[in-house]
């Protein structure tokens, strides 16, 4: 009974434990837009720019731990597969017969590289293979090579015309510096390309006196030029861009066609990485 009393009275007088300061409660959401700090729910994120140009964003968790990302360098290559669809006009020429716009395909495949430097500027360069086809709007023209020069003539075989065209490919190598907003919605690019033909030929066909159809070839260079040099325009709005491509030099050989300058314009889709 003595010991029951005596740990009683030990206990009641035992002094009690100071409790810990209670942490003041901070705000769920606290944005500093002045020093780039942005707090939410105890998380704060801090962006820092280098004396490289580069920003660099810093991470702390409520609990302390620090993580620190490091941005994508805006001086970044890129490359990938870059193509073009469009059409191929000439200026209306008395010696040359008027195109018909759809159907004369411009068709390009690319491998293409851009360089960055910084938010607002970059410089494409592409190198690949492109189709001239140029397809008259008289369907009974026809295009003759003669020793003399190309003749465009009516046909006068036993038949009637129904697709005429002539075409030529060529190798090619394009840088065009570009531009842009920087949210990269909008992209103005003006540069300049240059290549050298590797195929050429003229197609006619025409369904003779039966209802069959018929073709007739000429498989040669048509007195296309063996190279070509012009300047080439692009336009991107958000991720549709266009082009358009002129001819600085003509498009046939002097003295040996009409004196026209291939314009190209279409759409251009890209696969960067």
């Amino acid at each position: 009974m003595i010991l029951l009393v005596s740990v009683s009275a030990w206990a009641q007088s035992e002094p009690e434990k100071p409790q810990k300061p209670t942490k003041p409660t901070e705000p769920d959401t606290v944005i500093y837009t002045k020093d780039k700090v942005i707090t939410v729910f105890g998380d704060s994120w801090s962006y820092t720019k280098t004396e490289e140009g580069k920003w660099v964003l810093d991470f702390e968790e409520g609990d302390g731990n620090e993580v620190t990302i490091k941005s994508r360098n805006r001086n970044s290559f890129r490359g990938g597969i870059a193509t073009d669809l469009g059409i191929n006009i000439w200026p209306q020429d008395s010696d040359a017969p008027q195109v018909k716009p759809w159907g004369s395909w411009n068709v390009a495949l690319n491998l293409s590289g851009i360089q960055s430097f910084g938010r607002n500027f970059e410089i494409k360069t592409t190198a690949g293979v492109s189709w001239y086809n140029f397809k008259f709007e008289d369907k009974n023209t026809i295009a003759v090579k003669t020793p003399d020069g190309l003749e465009f003539r009516e046909f006068n075989g036993d038949g009637v015309g129904t697709k005429s065209k002539i075409s030529a490919s060529f190798v090619n190598l394009t840088v065009v510096p570009t531009i842009k907003t920087s949210n990269q919605k909008l992209r103005l690019g003006v540069g300049a390309y240059a290549g050298y033909r590797i195929g050429g030929r003229g197609k006619f066909v025409y369904d003779d006196l039966d209802g069959n159809k018929q073709k007739l070839y000429e498989k040669s260079n048509m007195y296309v030029q063996d190279f070509r040099y012009g300047v080439r325009g692009e336009v991107g709005v958000g991720s549709i861009n266009f082009y358009i491509n002129y001819d600085m030099n003509d498009l046939f050989q002097e003295n040996l066609g009409p004196q026209v300058q291939a314009i190209s314009f279409g759409i251009t889709t890209n696969d960067l990485d």
